[in-house]
């Protein structure tokens, strides 16, 4: 038996100048015409390879795996297209640099204004002063290197959004698999953060505290009420989300505590969570009251 994984038995399948060929072939078929299909010569013709023997060798290996065969000719297949069009569109490419495009919001720490950079694809916000006010964002580069300021901050806070949920809920963000994470101390931080490394693609998935009870049907409908749609919202402007935005309530059980809605509400809610992340309580301090109110 092979102990080669599905994914180098990927990485040799395609790695080939030929097989590469092909597949920008029908890349560029589906990008640029209606009809994703390649006729044999067509096919061979767009891939530029004269040979034809050695191009049915090639289009055969990939054939029932990145590439399907149907009656209309030839097409990446749903696998192919998922797997391949990611780094065709550039959204992985190492060398892809922003530098400074504003977004709004303030710093927290000295409220200066906010622009989002990026290092190796890595997009991170920082202030004019050189404070990092968020960083390891989910989003890539090229895709909001060409957006004005509003539009940059409405795609990081959706693609966010997409990517925290699933991962404080139990569920990588990358491969899909389920996976267990729990609250810890960060000591580079000086903070409390949810981490939840994943066994099955690697991936180090780490957030706030109050990422984890950002989309809390109560959360998220305390602050539709005052206008803030969570989901829409990017994380930095939040203060709820930032890290250290917590309390300790106890140390043994584990038990956090953030304050929600202190920029747009006299009655912020105050949201506990347990070491796995989970919301175990929420309470509200309506104005004028002695104590929080059970919710």
């Amino acid at each position: 038996m092979s102990d080669a994984s599905p994914s180098t038995d990927l990485f040799e399948l395609v790695g080939q100048e030929a097989r590469m060929a092909i597949l920008r072939a029908l890349l560029s078929a589906r990008r640029e015409s209606d009809d994703p299909h390649h006729s044999f010569t067509e096919l061979k013709e767009a891939a530029g390879i004269e040979d034809t023997g050695r191009f049915n060798y090639h289009l055969g290996r990939l054939v029932g795996t990145v590439v399907a065969k149907t009656d209309d000719g030839y097409r990446l297949s749903r696998y192919g297209f998922r797997v391949l069009a990611p780094m065709t569109a550039g959204l992985y490419d190492p060398d892809t640099t922003v530098d400074g495009i504003e977004l709004p919001g303030t710093c927290h720490e000295c409220g200066g204004s906010l622009r989002v950079e990026s290092e190796e694809n890595s997009l991170r916000v920082v202030c004019r002063a050189g404070h990092t006010v968020n960083e390891g964002i989910f989003g890539h580069a090229d895709v909001v290197a060409d957006q004005s300021p509003e539009e940059a901050a409405a795609t990081l806070g959706l693609v966010n959004t997409q990517a925290t949920e699933p991962g404080v809920s139990g569920v990588c963000p990358k491969c899909h698999r389920r996976r267990e994470g729990e609250i810890e101390w960060l000591d580079r931080g000086d903070c409390y953060v949810y981490r939840a490394p994943c066994d099955g693609c690697g991936s180090r998935f780490m957030a706030t505290v109050g990422s984890c009870v950002a989309t809390h049907p109560t959360v998220a409908c305390f602050l539709a009420d005052r206008g803030v749609d969570v989901r829409r919202r990017v994380p930095w402007t939040l203060p709820f989300r930032q890290a250290g935005a917590e309390t300790v309530v106890s140390e043994d059980p584990l038990r956090l505590r953030v304050a929600v809605g202190t920029d747009v509400a006299d009655d912020p809610l105050q949201v506990t969570v347990d070491r796995e992340g989970s919301v175990v309580g929420v309470d509200q301090l309506a104005e004028g009251a002695d104590g929080p109110e059970r919710r």
